[in-house]
């Protein structure tokens, strides 16, 4: 923290601002360009903690100075609150780290018995203090944050679906998929979007996602992420890449980016680009659409390796059992021969299952194979006739 650090490891409030308001007036892209809030005790927690309050504190701030590199900026706000700045990373790699040393101080404080306890991480872009003519000083960027945090009420959070592979007899991996709570119920998936397709809550959706995947501390399996596509998502090849890149080193046992939302209605040269950047981040791609016969063909020419069907998306649009089979096998007909996997997530049955199966489908995931829950499940062997078939 060049120039800016204090006795203690940390910046003072003037140097910190001074340093903040450089970095505005340059403006560009990049972690610089973002601020990384990192809040490590609730007033719950530090409650729980009692006594053991300051030296949790302590080691929260420990870990902290302790992963910093130089030019690195940190400002404490309270105890348990923390902005910081990483000039020399890019937005992915800056949340990265942010979460990875939150994560970090959680299992040091919490361990195995911090259940649902989390230490969060905020992001904030400065350009919107500069949009908005804010004074860039701390207490400005937490109003911000704050507003931006409850400013429509959106609260989402991620839980895993286990994922059967037909071939292997086995659960194989995981499926990431968004969760938010409205009107005393449950919604998941692309239901959280209530405008559609091209809901600008994708971007929220896509970051939280990521997150929750760059902060498992051990990824059993493959895993299978979701990423809404639209005019306002995935639009940079190049940042999809990086964020690809930095997800494939925390899943060893694959990685596929599923494409989902305005698949159909965003022009040819758009997807082929997404779908290269994906692959050029080393990961696979997915997409979950129900493709024309020329749509398929493309996908697949562009570099797509699974089409993925939505049985609980197809019933919210009406579809029968009956319906829903004769959806499957016109679809498992068009793109014979192509070289695709498909998939068909969120099985109610073992009857669907087993529909799917002689049509061709090849991974699977709903109820009878394991429910939706906060963790991953490892993968184990998993016979057919467990399931009912």
């Amino acid at each position: 923290m060049q120039g800016s650090e204090g006795a203690d490891g940390f910046a003072d409030k003037a140097d910190f601002e001074a340093i903040m308001q450089s970095l505005l007036a340059a403006g560009g892209k990049g972690s610089f360009g973002k601020i990384h809030l990192v809040s490590i005790l609730s007033d719950e927690q530090e409650s729980a903690l009692g006594q053991r309050l300051p030296k949790a504190i302590a080691i929260a701030e420990k870990i902290i100075q302790s992963r910093l590199s130089q030019g690195d900026v940190c400002q404490r706000l309270s105890a348990g609150k923390y902005i910081l700045v990483f000039p020399g990373l890019t937005d992915a790699e800056g949340t990265v780290k942010a979460t990875a040393i939150s994560q970090e101080i959680r299992g040091r404080l919490f361990g195995q018995a911090a259940g649902p306890i989390q230490v969060t991480v905020q992001v904030l872009p400065v350009s919107r203090l500069k949009a908005r003519g804010l004074a860039v000083d701390a207490e400005s960027m937490l109003q911000v944050l704050d507003a931006q945090a409850s400013k429509s009420g959106v609260q989402l959070d991620v839980v895993f679906q286990p994922i059967w592979d037909r071939e292997k007899q086995q659960i194989i991996g995981n499926r990431a998929i968004t969760r938010r709570a409205f009107q005393g119920h449950y919604l998941y998936d692309d239901a959280v979007q209530f405008a559609g397709e091209q809901d600008p809550l994708a971007i929220q959706r896509n970051a939280i996602l990521q997150e929750a995947v760059l902060s498992c501390a051990a990824i059993p399996g493959a895993v299978f992420l979701p990423q809404a596509i639209n005019d306002h998502a995935l639009t940079d090849p190049s940042q999809l890449t990086a964020v690809v890149r930095l997800l494939k080193q925390r899943c060893p046992g694959g990685l596929v980016i599923e494409l989902t939302g305005a698949v159909a209605s965003l022009p040819h040269a758009r997807l082929r680009h997404a779908i290269k950047a994906v692959a050029d981040g080393g990961g696979l791609v997915g997409v979950r659409i129900f493709p024309e016969p020329d749509m398929a063909r493309f996908l697949k020419e562009s570099g797509a390796s699974y089409l993925c069907f939505n049985e609980a998306q197809a019933k919210t649009a009406g579809f029968t059992h009956s319906a829903l089979y004769a959806l499957l096998a016109v679809i498992a007909h068009e793109v014979q021969g192509l070289g695709f996997k498909p998939c068909l997530w969120n099985a109610s049955t073992g009857q669907d299952l087993k529909r799917a199966s002689q049509l061709g489908f090849f991974l699977f995931s709903g109820d009878p194979i394991g429910v939706m829950r906060p963790q991953m499940t490892a993968p184990h062997r998993l016979a057919t006739a467990e399931l009912y078939l």
